[in-house]
This record gives structure tokens, sequence and C-alpha cells, in this order.
């Protein structure tokens, strides 16, 4: 039987009243955590800057909207036993400014580590900082030097290469290497750390052997996502698509020069199956000329592909149209360790996914359960894999199936993480025991 404990999960730079990765890969698993730790008390510390409250074009109605969704994420935490607090932040000021360089870094840390010192020292006394992503961790390791609570680190990517590729520094630059050296510290001293696939846990260890990490891949519940062919039938008519394979999207791109690569593709793709399109759903709308203008590139016309821009709820939907979904990304330092949530979705879905061998993460598992196809456009690879891809669909499909129930569902993810919280405060124990034993 597990003792209770108290866990203050920490997030910084995100909001997670407009951030449905938020809620998938952090409430919905802490909600079932605490189903399988009975006595467990789980609060949520989310430090966001003022300004991502608002908006560029209508800030009041933005800021009105925000507020709406912040109330209804507090009920529905609260119902399942969690407690939401958020402490507006005076920076940074634009989400684009989550990957810090060092002015920037000291910044957020004089205005957030207040704020998370307020709540370990004044308010509550809990047992563990479960910090996700590397501003969370920079904040929770300080913390744990004046409050003494120790702290989980979700690393969710890697956070210094990443910064390159969206080119909020170079590569050879002292914020770099800043955070890389803030980077073997966050790690060292973290009592576990979380990871979403092998190749990443195999580069948390390159850079502290002996390193404590556990895999815990991006989870996806199944209820939310089911396969109905008559369905995708009729999105397909009710968008004009009718007849058409379609190769979906879903959400952003892993770097701006992957943008025309899921064009490439879809030239090579039409080769096995004439009818084939792409369609493109991005979350942010202002992408959608950049995208347009790198598919374009590539040689589509207007008949070849869709960019769309779902809602609410409109994921769901999308996910109807496709016959496939991709992970098309290039090499990049960061690419190797990638497990996306679009993967559950789309496989939970019944879209068997076509990826790229340099993300290793996704195409080990795609591979090992022959859930899809792994191919480099690039490359000079026969095209008769697609052929095989088309003519294997529904065995695919229910491999796919297979791959979800035995790795990637929301149930198992939570019982993976449920084994770490127990895990990281054995260990303080054991910290704490040593010097009297």
């Amino acid at each position: 039987m597990t003792k209770p404990c108290r866990i203050l999960a920490l997030t910084a730079i995100e909001a997670p009243f407009r951030s449905t990765l938020i809620r998938t890969q952090l409430y919905e698993p802490l909600c079932r955590v605490r189903q399988l730790r009975p006595g467990t008390e789980v609060c949520s510390l989310a430090l966001v800057p003022w300004t991502f409250f608002f908006g560029r074009r209508r800030p009041w109605r933005t800021l009105a909207a925000n507020v709406r969704r912040l109330r209804r994420l507090r009920d529905e935490l609260d119902r399942s036993g969690i407690a939401l607090r958020v402490r507006p932040l005076p920076f940074p000021l634009l989400p684009c400014h989550f990957n810090l360089n060092r002015t920037q870094r000291l910044l957020f840390t004089a205005g957030a580590l207040p704020a998370l010192l307020s709540y370990l020292l004044v308010r509550s006394r809990y047992d563990l900082v479960m910090a996700r992503s590397y501003p969370a961790a920079l904040l929770a390791r300080l913390a744990r030097r004046v409050a003494g609570v120790p702290y989980l680190f979700d690393l969710r990517g890697m956070y210094p290469e990443e910064g390159v590729n969206a080119g909020a520094f170079g590569a050879g630059s002292r914020d770099y290497h800043d955070w890389k050296r803030i980077e073997r510290r966050l790690i060292g001293d973290a009592e576990r750390c979380v990871v979403v696939s092998p190749p990443f846990a195999a580069h948390v260890r390159s850079i502290v052997p002996g390193a404590r990490v556990d895999v815990i891949p991006c989870c996806v519940d199944p209820a939310a996502f089911r396969y109905d062919e008559a369905a995708r039938v009729r999105a397909k008519a009710a968008r004009g698509l009718a007849g058409r394979f379609v190769l979906l999207h879903l959400g952003s791109f892993g770097a701006p020069g992957d943008r025309g690569l899921a064009g490439k593709y879809l030239l090579r793709f039409k080769r096995a199956e004439p009818s084939a399109m792409l369609v493109v759903a991005s979350g942010t709308p202002a992408f959608g000329p950049a995208i347009d203008r790198a598919l374009r590139g590539e040689g589509l016309g207007p008949d070849d592909y869709r960019i769309v821009h779902p809602v609410d709820g409109g994921v769901a939907e999308l996910l109807a149209l496709g016959d496939a979904g991709l992970v098309l990304e290039r090499r990049t330092a960061s690419t190797k360790v990638c497990l996306s949530v679009k993967l559950g979705e789309y496989l939970a879905s019944g879209l068997p996914v076509i990826c790229t061998p340099h993300v290793e993460g996704a195409a080990g598992l795609v591979e090992r359960y022959d859930a899809g196809l792994v191919v480099d456009p690039d490359g000079d690879e026969p095209i008769g894999k697609e052929s095989m891809f088309i003519k294997r669909l529904p065995q695919l499909r229910q491999n796919g199936f297979r791959l979800v129930d035995e790795v990637l569902a929301i149930d198992r993810c939570a019982a993976q993480w449920s084994e770490t919280i127990t895990a990281a405060l054995a260990r303080r124990k054991e910290r704490q025991c040593s010097p009297k034993c």
C-alpha cells in the first residue's frame, strides 16, 4: 500500500487553460495516479506570464475567453481532486520566448522563484515537485536548496537543442553552453528524470552517466479517439474529399524546414496512389502562409493539399478524414529523441503512421509493432514500400491498436508515473535516513 503524499505539479511559461498538451499529458495522467495512490494530494502551480492571457488583435475579448477557460479547467480538476493555482509572471512577454537566453533566464527566475517558494515554505509542505520542462526544473532545483523539497524532472524535449532550432540562440553561443551546463545539474540533482523514448533515455545518460531515468511515452486516451469507417466516409464527403486518399499531418512541424518535407513526400506517395492528397492541421493560423509557401515550393498544386486550423473539438473530426498519419522530420540534434503526442492519436484513430527514420523514438515503435511505414523522403527508396503499405492497411491498423493498448494507453502511462513517483519518494527517504543509519 502506498503512503499518502503531497505533490506539487509545476509548469512554467505555459498556459494550461489553452493547452491541450498539458491537459492530456499532465493533468489526465495525474488524475489516474491519484486513483492508483489513495491519499495522494496533488496541487498544480502554473506560472504563466500575464501577457499570455491576452491576444494581439482583440486583447480584452481574448482575456475574457481565457478566464472562462481557466474557470472550466479549475472546476474539472477540482472534481478530480486536483487543485489548480495560477500565478501571473512579469516575464517573459511572448510565447516565442519559451526558449530563454541568459538575460531572459535571469529575469524569468527573478519573477518566478518567489512564487514557487511561497508555496513550498508558507502555504503547504510538499513531498515532491514534478517539474515539467527545463524552466520549471530550473526553479525547482533552486527552490530545493532553500526549501529542501526534492524534484522530479520531466524533460519533455531537448531544451538547449530546441532553442537552437527555434532561433533563440546559436549552437556555439554562450546561451547554448549555459543551458548545457544547467542541464547537467538539473539531471544530476533530480530524484528521477522522465523522458518519452529509449533514445532520449540514452541521451540523458550520456550527459550524466548513472542518471536515474524512466521512459514514459506521450500517452493517449483510447476512449477519446476511435476508428469508425462510416464516419470517415461521411467526413470526407462533407469536405469534398470523397475518393481521395488523405495523408494527415496533425499539429506543429519539428522545424520550419520540415514544412516542405510533407509536400515532397506527397509527390512520392502519389506515384503509388494517384488520388492521394495532403491535409495539414495546424493549430496556429499565423503559420498558415509559411506552410502554404513551403508546399507550393515543392511543386504542389491547389488540388494537392489543404491547410486547416482546428478549433476546440476539431481534432477528432480531422482525424476522421485521414487514411494515414505523418510524422516526417529531417535529422536535427533533437529529432532522434522525439515521440510526439500525435503518434498515439493517429494510431488510436485507426491511422497507420508514416515516419522518417530520424524520429527514432516513434520509428522504433512503428517498426516493432508493424504499425506503419518508416521511410526517408530525401532518400532513394523503392516506391514498392508505399504500394505494400496501401495493401496492408487493415493489418497495419490493427497492429496500431495493439501498440496503443500495450504501450501508449493513458492507464499504462499513469501506472508508470505512479511507479516513478514511488521511486522518487523512496530515494528521498533513503537520503534522509542515511546520516542516522
